[in-house]
């Protein structure tokens, strides 16, 4: 046997070998959506507790199961029932003192879940809590356009006579449009800054808004587990674009549209409001508009014109009074010359 043979046998058996083995991939988190929550006991102290929904189970009952071992025995598993949170949806529930027990030294935990039927619905996924997002950031991103108050006007409909406007010259007349903007509303005393952010602009930003129109549209009908998955990914990309946002003093408590607008573009306005210590960022949503009302100007035509007496009533009198004197003296006229031929003919 010559040496390529051998090596081709050698390669062979190393790929039988391979393809006998078992490969177990885990992934972390996947088809959950997980929530921490802290508490404090009646000692003062602070603990963690983690909810956790499947992905089309928030509305069905299951088991699960926990284990630091990523291949355990079937019988080596203990399966618990699924509990109902506050709103009713069925949830894992990791305690505190079931978290001690399971994350000792940072140990990896693992999770397998099956439905009513027994059917395996998970399998043994990888739990990785670091990753949670708490309750307080759930109402953050559901507080997100109400922490600072303000008026917006981004429609004809919703405009006042106190708004902005933009005038500009065209063909030499002046015309003025009504512009959308956002006016703050809020603690005078304070002080406010922005960032506003074409959407066309910018990929993230225009991210952030699809998010949050999805949030204003659909979120009331999105299970609990679709409401922490668009919650995190918007309450993420925020917090990175607050971050790094460059912020500019409001002022007259008003962010207007730019000049260079256009009916129709889209704007994420970013909001910081700092009143001593106190500091709220907030996050508004304008789309651009012009509502232009043309100055009607009337071209002045030049004529001659013979000078008239004024219209009145006395000098329909007049008229009158000269028409009875004209009719009495051709009368007059008439008889006279009647007179006079008589006189001709004697």
């Amino acid at each position: 046997m010559n040496k390529i043979s051998i090596k081709l046998l050698s390669v062979l058996a190393i790929i039988l070998f391979v393809a006998v083995i078992p490969v177990v991939v885990f992934a972390t988190n996947e088809n959950l959506s997980v929530v921490s929550t802290t508490t404090t006991d009646a000692d003062e102290n602070e603990k963690t507790e983690y909810i956790i929904y499947i992905k089309d189970y928030t509305d069905k009952k299951f088991k699960y199961a926990l284990s630091n071992n990523a291949n355990p025995e079937v019988m080596d598993l203990v399966y618990i029932n699924s509990i109902t949170d506050l709103g009713e949806n069925q949830v894992a529930f990791i305690d505190a003192e079931t978290y001690d027990k399971l994350f000792n030294q940072n140990q990896t935990i693992y999770m397998w879940a099956k439905d009513e039927n027994e059917n395996l619905i998970l399998n043994g996924i990888q739990l990785d809590l670091t990753k949670s997002f708490s309750k307080e950031e759930i109402d953050s991103v559901e507080s997100i356009t109400k922490r600072i108050s303000v008026d917006i006007a981004d429609t004809e409909e919703a405009t006042d006579a106190t708004e902005p406007v933009r005038e500009e010259d065209v063909d030499g007349v002046r015309e003025t449009a009504k512009v959308g903007y956002v006016k703050i509303t809020d603690n005078e005393d304070a002080t406010y800054y922005y960032q506003r952010v074409k959407t066309a602009d910018s990929t993230e930003f225009a991210t952030l808004m699809d998010l949050a129109e999805k949030i204003n549209n659909e979120y009331d009908a999105l299970d609990m587990y679709e409401k922490v998955q668009l919650g995190e990914e918007f309450y993420n990309l925020y917090s990175k674009l607050v971050e790094e946002a460059n912020w500019q003093e409001v002022e007259n408590m008003t962010i207007g549209q730019p000049e260079q607008s256009v009916a129709g573009d889209e704007y994420v306005v970013l909001l910081k409001m700092v009143d001593g210590d106190q500091e709220v960022v907030d996050a508004q949503f304008l789309t651009a508009y012009d509502d232009y009302k043309p100055n009607v100007v009337k071209e002045q035509v030049v004529t001659q014109e013979t000078t008239r007496l004024p219209i009145t009533y006395d000098s329909i009198a007049l008229i009158v009074v000269l028409a009875v004197i004209v009719i009495a003296l051709v009368v007059v006229f008439i008889r006279m010359k009647k007179v006079s031929k008589k006189d001709e003919e004697k």
